[in-house]
Formats: C-alpha cells, sequence, structure tokens
C-alpha cells in the first residue's frame, strides 16, 4: 500500500514480521508511544498503518526499553522526535558515553599491548644485530689470521729461496 507521498504504508502484520515480535506486542508498544503523545496513520476502520518513521519511532522505543520502563521509553522517543531533550535523552547519552569509555578502555589496553609487543621487536632485533656483529667480526678475524699466516708462508718461501742464491747470482741466469 502506498500513500499519497509515495512512502510505502506497512500494517500491523509486517510491522510484527519485520521486527520479529507478536502483532499484539506492536499493538501495546503504539498504544503506549500513543498515550505518550505520538500519533499513527489510521484508516477509516481505525486500523494504524506505518511509515517508516513509524519504524524508526518503534525501533527505538524497542531499544529504550531494555533501559527503562515502556512509559519513560515512550515518553523519550516522543521527546526525541520532537527534538525535545528529557530523561530517555541522557539516559540514551549515558549508554553512549558507556560504550565510548568501554571503547576507549578497550583501545588503551591494544595500545599497551601493541607498545609491549613493539619493545619485544625492538629487543630481539637488537640481540640479533649483536649476534651478527659478532660472527662478522670473528669472521674478519680469522681472515686477517689466514691472511698473516699465507703471508709468512710466502715469506718463507720466498727467504728460502733466496738464501740459496747468491745476490750476483742473479745476473747469471739473466745473462745465460
Amino acid at each position: 500500500m502506498e500513500s499519497q507521498q509515495g512512502q510505502a504504508i506497512f500494517d500491523t502484520k509486517h510491522v510484527a514480521e519485520h521486527f520479529e515480535i507478536h502483532s499484539s506486542t506492536v499493538r501495546k508498544y503504539c498504544d503506549y508511544l500513543e498515550k505518550a503523545g505520538y500519533s499513527f496513520h489510521k484508516n477509516e476502520y481505525g486500523h494504524r498503518g506505518f511509515f517508516d518513521d513509524d519504524l524508526i519511532a518503534l525501533r527505538k522505543l524497542m531499544q529504550y526499553k531494555d533501559t527503562m520502563t515502556l512509559e519513560q521509553a515512550s515518553k523519550s522517543v516522543v521527546a526525541w522526535k520532537k527534538g525535545n531533550s528529557i530523561a530517555g535523552g541522557a539516559t540514551e547519552e549515558r549508554r553512549y558515553s558507556t560504550q565510548y569509555s568501554e571503547l576507549l578502555e578497550e583501545f588503551r589496553e591494544f595500545k599497551e599491548n601493541q607498545i609491549e609487543l613493539n619493545r619485544e621487536l625492538i629487543d630481539q632485533i637488537k640481540k640479533q644485530q649483536e649476534y651478527i656483529e659478532n660472527l662478522l667480526e670473528e669472521r674478519d678475524l680469522r681472515l686477517v689470521t689466514a691472511l698473516k699466516e699465507s703471508l709468512a708462508a710466502q715469506k718463507l718461501i720466498a727467504a728460502s729461496n733466496q738464501e740459496s742464491k747468491k745476490w750476483w747470482e742473479f745476473w747469471k741466469k739473466k745473462n745465460e
């Protein structure tokens, strides 16, 4: 069914199915809202028709009823609809404030965990770097030692070859 503004109009049965509650519960919620000053569209037989705004109001009522009585919740919905701020708005504000505080605390814990994890990773990287530097230093020492030994061996070989020859024999071999 469509209204003149082109919005869909839902009956009680469809609203009940949408919210997954009984039709009698929808009627009960509507009675509370009407007592608080909310008005629903009604046809010539007195049957309610629900627009999108009415569905939003019912959803708000269902949210509020968890933290307050139906009468207080319906007054809060009517005040919200009119744009006023009353105790229900304060309750909603408190609820959002509580949720915000919980999220903030959760974030702080996450942040602390991340900081601790970063510290551990930095420590591991430092240990790894020290290990690598020690290995490189040991390798360099072994290389220098090996080079010195090789140089000493070459000098010994050269010295043993030169002892057998006299300095002037160098000229002899060249000339011969």
